[in-house]
């Protein structure tokens, strides 16, 4: 292809090897179904990042660059993290066009293949359930933009236009409410015989394999009715036209809502014309890929480094506020167990540097003689706590020869250090030998209290250094 354009597919990322591979193969598609090349890069969590992305397009000789973010919703990332390294890329290329691309939104071409998933499932099904004992579930993703929540709802409201199923609902995985297991439940007690949940997902991934096992967990409490989950939106050729629709909106540098119910097409100015605003990146995704040998400004590095220090809540100067941040609640597994890493479905979510609620109290190391005095309750802490930090790091857990600590153990001392001085700013106590970070541990420690506080700080903490700022190291 000799076309000057390139398309940049910004998508969110996983680390899901088979969601990476059927996000590239939709990359395919779309290049094949446009004749334009496609780059496909990512915001976070897997490779090439958005800034990589970038270069290669500048290489391959792109000459225009149409950003589209392959996103469902206008959430938090695409409304800033995204514009923020684009801006800088127009001012690191000042002679390459770069045009924004809108999100997918709910397309009439995404509502009918939300159609054909249901009669996939409908064909699946083992009940002899008519249309009208039947429900349709649709599953977003969750986000704390109200604005992106908000379109999964005009999805279920266009998919129950003119259909014969008297329910069709929304719902999300999390980080927002309801969620799937409440919506079920309300659905079926409304008499239902069947229910088809619809992940409103692009792309397979975690997400989908745990929304089909809350299904599964709410079918076996239920057998006098059927659950028949879906399959997500893949490949289907709908959400290539949905793609090419945003693509085309690009190329003309506007922004189109159309709509085949009512046959009418409305002007209005797109994302495009906020490139040369100001914009902000919440925690460094504009920038995850900027600092690698690149040519890129040694001021810009040094203070991407000196930002990187401290948690961005204590960037500046400012003071520590004793005031306790509104925690997320605790979310629990199939077996009742606290399930750590659905929490903060995704990461970024989790406050910058919000958290304990010893916020002003020090969660402090603990007298050795309670933990001998109280083995049972100290092995059952100790397990916890290990299972909470092992969910949401991989990382190693050690446990100390010594009664009352819990190890974890970085990948460098480097790691270490960074993350030791983070969390002991959480107020969270915390101690280092050589790579290992050792937390407090106690007999009396509770799930929502001392426990929830210190995979939450680890968590959070773990997260930027690993996602965010090796980025700008």
């Amino acid at each position: 292809m000799t076309t000057p354009d390139r398309i940049l597919l910004i998508g969110h990322g996983s680390r899901d090897p088979e969601a990476i591979a059927e996000y590239n193969d939709f990359a395919h598609l779309l290049s094949r179904e446009l004749a334009v090349p496609v780059q496909p890069c990512f915001l976070e969590f897997a490779d090439p990042p958005i800034v990589e992305g970038l270069r290669l397009c500048v290489e391959a000789g792109a000459r225009r660059i149409l950003a589209l973010p392959l996103f469902l919703g206008p959430a938090g990332h695409q409304k800033n993290d995204v514009p923020a390294i684009l801006n800088w890329a127009r001012e690191k290329w000042p002679d390459l066009e770069i045009r924004y691309g809108t999100p997918l939104g709910p397309q009439i071409p995404l509502i009918q293949v939300l159609a054909q998933r249901v009669q996939d499932a409908l064909e699946r099904s083992q009940t002899s359930a008519s249309p009208e004992e039947t429900a349709l579930l649709l599953v977003g993703r969750g986000s704390r933009d109200p604005d992106s929540n908000s379109d999964v709802a005009k999805a279920a409201r266009l998919l129950y236009e003119g259909r014969p199923f008297p329910w069709v609902d929304c719902c999300f995985y999390s980080l927002a409410t309801p969620q799937v297991p409440e919506s079920l439940e309300r659905l079926l007690a409304s008499g239902v015989r069947r229910v088809i949940v619809l992940p409103y997902l692009l792309f397979t991934g975690r997400i989908r394999q745990r929304i089909q096992e809350q299904a599964q967990a709410v079918q076996v409490a239920h057998p006098e009715a059927e659950i028949v989950v879906a399959h997500h939106l893949g490949l289907a050729s709908g959400v290539v036209q949905a793609v090419a629709q945003r693509y085309q909106e690009a190329l003309e540098g506007r922004a189109a809502m159309s709509c085949d119910l009512c046959k009418y097409r409305v002007q209005m100015t797109g994302f495009e014309a906020e490139l040369g605003l100001p914009q902000f990146s919440d925690h460094h995704h504009g920038l995850r890929g900027v600092g690698h040998g690149h040519g890129h400004s040694h001021d810009h590095g040094l203070a991407a480094r000196m930002a990187a220090l401290l948690p961005p809540r204590y960037q500046g100067g400012g003071e520590v506020s004793p005031e306790p941040m509104g925690a997320a609640g605790l979310v629990f597994d199939e077996e009742g167990r606290v399930a750590w890493d659905r929490i903060w479905e995704d990461f970024c979510d989790l406050a910058l540097a919000g958290g304990p609620p010893h916020r002003g109290e020090l969660l402090e190391p603990v007298d050795p003689a309670r933990c001998l005095a109280d083995p049972e309750g100290y092995q059952r802490v100790l397990d916890e706590v290990e299972r909470g930090l092992c969910m949401v790091t991989g990382l190693e857990v050690v446990r100390s020869q010594a009664p009352g600590w819990i190890g974890l153990a970085c990948d460098s001392q480097e790691m270490a250090i960074w993350l030791l001085r983070a969390i002991v700013v959480e107020n969270v106590f915390a101690r280092r030998e050589g790579t290992v970070l050792y937390f407090p541990v106690g007999p009396d420690f509770t799930l929502a209290g001392e426990i929830k506080n210190i995979v939450t700080v680890v968590a959070k903490t773990h997260h930027y250094w690993q996602e965010h700022l090796q980025a700008v190291q």
